[in-house]
C-alpha cells in the first residue's frame, strides 16, 4: 500500500514561518503605510493616500489590528490636506472582513466576490477584467513576500522527525483490512499545497527509506516551470456551474482547474491514486473548499483506504484541537457521508502534528 501525504499552510506554521493571509496582508499594508508616512504620497493598484502637510512621527504599526487602525483613522479623519481612496472595491472588502472576522481567506473572499459581480453586474466584462487585476497583483505581492521574508528564514528541522510515515499502518486504520495484519508502505507521495521547500529536507531523508516524491502541486517559488497557482478550486460549487452557461472566459481566469493543466502535476497525482490503495495523511491542510476538486477526486477514490488526521493541538484539554472542525471541512467533499464516517481514522488512533 502507499501513502499520500498532504502537506498545507498549518505544516509552515507549525514550523514558525509567518505564511498566513494575515501576515501577507500586515506586510502589504505596512508597506503602504511606511510609503506613505515617509513620502506624504502612496498610490498604487487596489489604494491611494496623499497629504499636502507634514504628519508629525509615525503611528504605532505593530499589528494589523494597528494597521487597519490607522486606515481608518485616515479615512474618517476631517482634513482637506488629506486623501484617502479605495481603488479596489474588492480590496476594501477584504479590509471590512478581517475587522469582523479577524482573520481572511484570500481565495474564498475573490470566489464570493466573483459570484457577487456575475450575478449582479450590469458591465460583467469590465467588471471581471478589473477583479482579476486586482487579484493577480494581490498573487504577485503575495509571491513577492514569501521570497523575500518567509523562505529567508530557516526553522530548525530534524529530518528525522517525520519517520514515522514510513510506519505501517495499522489494521484498525484501514477499510477492508484483515485483524492483526498490519500493511506496510510502499511509496510516500508528498501533496505539497504550499509554495515553500520547508518540507524538501524532510522528503528527501524519507526517500533514503522508502521511494518518496514530493508534488508542489499549486507550484513553487523561483521556479518558472511551476508557476505560482492561486484562485479557487470546487468546481462542484452550484453557483460555478452556472458560470458555464454565462459563456464568459473571464469568470474562470483564477480557477485552479484550469491552472492545474500547465504541468503534469496533477496527471502524476492521478497516476499516483490510481496505481495502488493508499492512506491519505493530512499535515497542515484545512480541507477548505477551496481545494475541494481535487480533494473530492482524493478521498472518494475507490483506492482511499484510510484518512488519518494529523491535528493541531494548542492546549492540554482533550478538546483543544481542530479534529472535529476538520472532520466538518473532510466532509463536505464526500457524497456519500458513510463511507466518509468509515475511512476518516477516529480522533483516539490519530495524532497531533
Amino acid at each position: 500500500m502507499n501513502r499520500l501525504v498532504l502537506i498545507g499552510n498549518g505544516f509552515d506554521l507549525s514550523h514558525k514561518l509567518k505564511t498566513s493571509y494575515n501576515d501577507f496582508l500586515f506586510y502589504y499594508l505596512k508597506k503602504i503605510l511606511n510609503d506613505f508616512f515617509s513620502n506624504l504620497s502612496y498610490e498604487g493598484k487596489l489604494i491611494e493616500l496623499h497629504s499636502k502637510s507634514s504628519i508629525n512621527g509615525f503611528p504605532k504599526m505593530e499589528t494589523l489590528d494597528d494597521l487597519i487602525n490607522v486606515l481608518n483613522i485616515l479615512k474618517h479623519k476631517r482634513d482637506s490636506n488629506l486623501y484617502i481612496k479605495y481603488k479596489s472595491q474588492f480590496f476594501q472588502e477584504i479590509i471590512e472582513s478581517y475587522q469582523h472576522k479577524k482573520w481572511v481567506d484570500l481565495e474564498n473572499h475573490y470566489f464570493s466576490y466573483l459570484l457577487k459581480i456575475s450575478n449582479a453586474s450590469s458591465n460583467l466584462v469590465d467588471d471581471l477584467s478589473k477583479l482579476n487585476q486586482e487579484f493577480e497583483h494581490l498573487k504577485i505581492e503575495l509571491e513577492n513576500y514569501l521570497r523575500e521574508v518567509v523562505i529567508s528564514d530557516n526553522p530548525i528541522q530534524n529530518p528525522t522527525k517525520f519517520d514515522f510515515l514510513l510506519e505501517d499502518i495499522p489494521d484498525d486504520q484501514l477499510i477492508d483490512s484483515k485483524p492483526f495484519y498490519p500493511t506496510s508502505i510502499e511509496n510516500i507521495h508528498v501533496l505539497n499545497f504550499n509554495y515553500t521547500p520547508t518540507f524538501n529536507v524532510y522528503a528527501q531523508h524519507l526517500n533514503t527509506k522508502k521511494n518518496t516524491t514530493i508534488n508542489f502541486i499549486h507550484g513553487e517559488l523561483n521556479n518558472p516551470d511551476n508557476p505560482i497557482i492561486f484562485g479557487f478550486g470546487d468546481e462542484h460549487n452550484d453557483e460555478y456551474k452556472k458560470f458555464e452557461n454565462k459563456k464568459e472566459n473571464q469568470l474562470f481566469e483564477h480557477i485552479k482547474s484550469f491552472k492545474y493543466l500547465r504541468t503534469s502535476n496533477y496527471q502524476d497525482l492521478i497516476r499516483f491514486i490510481d496505481g495502488n490503495e493508499f492512506q491519505v495523511c493530512i499535515m497542515g491542510h484545512s480541507c477548505g473548499l477551496s481545494d475541494r476538486t481535487m480533494l473530492k477526486e482524493i478521498f472518494e477514490h475507490k483506492n482511499c483506504k484510510s484518512i488519518l488526521i494529523h491535528y493541531h493541538k494548542w492546549g492540554s484539554d482533550t478538546h483543544e484541537n481542530d479534529y472535529v472542525n476538520k472532520t466538518y471541512e473532510i466532509s463536505r467533499h464526500f457524497t456519500d457521508k458513510g463511507m466518509m464516517r468509515k475511512k476518516v481514522v477516529s480522533f483516539e488512533k490519530s495524532k497531533p502534528l
